[in-house]
């Protein structure tokens, strides 16, 4: 089979054409590709600076409560299995405290959960009152009743949002 100058031009042109799609496909990867520690994105939204008063926000927990203050403790428990929907969240639920009482709650779970005020996340009360942060298997938090006010305040896991329960506060 014999090829003529039409054939090689052909096959030079393809060839050339190739060459410059890669080298275009490259420098566009090269470009697109993350870069360790630089976050270039049009989905990211920084987190604004923490202010004084986010700081001194009343939902942060407490970072240690001299138990010793309070002749009254109301202990509640994160039940074993609670993570599993269906199985008991906290016991006792419903609970009781005086508002002289300390309120602290124990994860007897082997999963973290968090005790937040409120009845799920989609409460615009959520977390207000109090959100004690994740709670790692054998964690505790606790809070003063008189934080709370009287009255009965609904509880849930942000972690587990099927876990509710409920103290009264007398």
């Amino acid at each position: 089979m014999k090829y003529d100058s039409t054939d090689r031009t052909a096959f030079y042109a393809i060839m050339g054409l190739t060459i410059l799609t890669g080298v275009i496909c490259y420098f566009l990867f090269a470009a697109a590709t993350p870069k360790p520690g630089i976050v270039d994105s049009i989905y990211r939204l920084n987190l604004p600076p923490k202010s004084a008063e986010a700081a001194a926000n009343k939902t942060a927990a407490p970072a240690t409560i001299d138990e010793s203050k309070f002749a009254k403790k109301v202990a509640i428990d994160i039940m074993n299995g609670a993570s599993t929907q269906g199985n008991p969240s906290y016991g006792p639920d419903p609970a009781t405290a005086t508002s002289d009482a300390l309120i602290t709650w124990t994860n007897k779970d082997n999963a973290p959960h968090t005790v937040t005020s409120g009845t799920s996340q989609d409460d615009p009360k959520a977390g207000k009152l109090f959100d004690s942060g994740i709670l790692a298997p054998g964690a505790k938090f606790s809070i003063p009743a008189s934080k709370l006010g009287k009255g009965e305040i609904s509880v849930f896991c942000k972690l587990h949002p099927f876990m509710h329960g409920k103290i009264t506060i007398t």
